[in-house]
């Protein structure tokens, strides 16, 4: 019976098979087929088929732990002993199973020397875990590579674009270096299942943050022009993926800008809303009085950060698509501001 059921990838398979037969029947199948799709490294599959027996059938308890107990066991016995040693300030900073979770949802890499990891400017939401080796991070202006710093194994790269919803600003490039990564949304359901993880690993990624504060002056040269204080309204419209316009739209208060780009704030309901606009093109309308020149102009999303001591208040980075003329600037601070 188990081993006809292995072979059977649909949901309606299983529970038709955990629908028949008499509780006790139930109880040996389900034992059976756990340990063998957990001694398989089949995890996923033992998660769904306790979801579906639960749909069935009242289990006792005991039954319920013993089942998880055994997804568990496997899941520690599978992870690699080396990461282990590495990784032991994470595991202290996280549940046992939380980190369980993280290591299985991870994808494992080995990065010859010189080979780019994650490219400057690219929209990738991900956490590189360095194992072993050193991964080199730079960025480029006007056609020059500008060291940053190297990291090593211990260190987790990634955490302004996992956490804050923006491009990468920096390049990573591998000096012989074996990396672990876990995407956003190849981890979004285990962050529903542990709601403290997220906050657990922004909280332990802070730490590789402060590394950055010797690069404070570098990373303000970053921008190839100068951002000046602004105050006043702008109107945000959402362009579909084609670019057109989706009649969705919402009001922000500027906060500075420059003849490539400008910054916001404004009100979104959800990080999952937020996390949707990065990399989307939008439309920008100032607000300004009646008398006063209205400018408009069009880029794209490139950071959407929480500011999380007022509530669903965010601030949002775009990048325009033509770069304003001094003339076009100058008017702008001054047009009713």
């Amino acid at each position: 019976m188990v081993e006809n059921v292995i072979q059977l990838p649909a949901k309606q398979h299983i529970r038709d098979i955990l629908a028949t037969g008499e509780q006790d029947q139930r109880k040996r199948f389900l034992k059976g087929i756990v340990a063998e799709m957990a001694r398989q490294r089949r995890l996923e599959d033992t998660e769904i088929l306790c979801e579906l027996h639960l749909e069935l059938e009242s289990m006792v308890l005991w039954d319920i732990l013993n089942a998880r107990q055994i997804i568990e066991r496997e899941q520690n016995v599978s992870i690699d002993k080396s990461h282990l040693t590495v990784w032991s300030a994470l595991m202290n900073a996280l549940l046992p199973n939380e980190f369980s979770t993280l290591y299985h949802a991870m994808d494992h890499h080995l990065f010859p020397h010189g080979e780019i990891i994650v490219k400057q400017g690219s929209l990738h939401p991900a956490l590189y875990f360095v194992n072993s080796g050193r991964v080199e991070l730079f960025f480029q202006k006007n056609g020059t590579d500008l060291p940053v710093k190297v990291a090593g194994p211990g260190e987790i790269l990634g955490a302004n674009t996992f956490f804050e919803s923006s491009v990468w600003t920096i390049n990573a490039r591998s000096l012989g270096a074996e990396v672990s990564s876990v995407a956003l949304g190849g981890l979004e359901r285990s962050l529903t299942d542990f709601p403290g993880l997220e906050s657990k690993l922004n909280d332990f990624c802070i730490r590789f943050d402060s590394s950055y504060e010797p690069f404070e002056g570098v990373s303000r040269d970053r921008r190839m022009h100068e951002r000046v204080r602004i105050s006043g309204g702008v109107k945000l419209i959402l362009f579909d993926r084609e670019g057109k316009n989706t009649g969705l739209g919402a009001k922000a208060d500027l906060f500075n800008i420059s003849a490539g780009g400008v910054s916001f704030y404004l009100h979104i309901s959800s990080k999952k809303i937020a996390r949707l606009l990065l990399g989307r093109n939008v439309g920008l309308l100032t607000m300004t009085s009646p008398s006063a020149s209205r400018f408009s102009m069009t880029g794209m999303v490139l950071a959407v950060r929480s500011q999380t001591a007022v509530g669903n208040e965010y601030s949002m980075s775009v990048r325009f698509s033509n770069v304003l003329t001094q003339k076009e600037l100058n008017d702008l601070i001054t047009s009713g501001y």
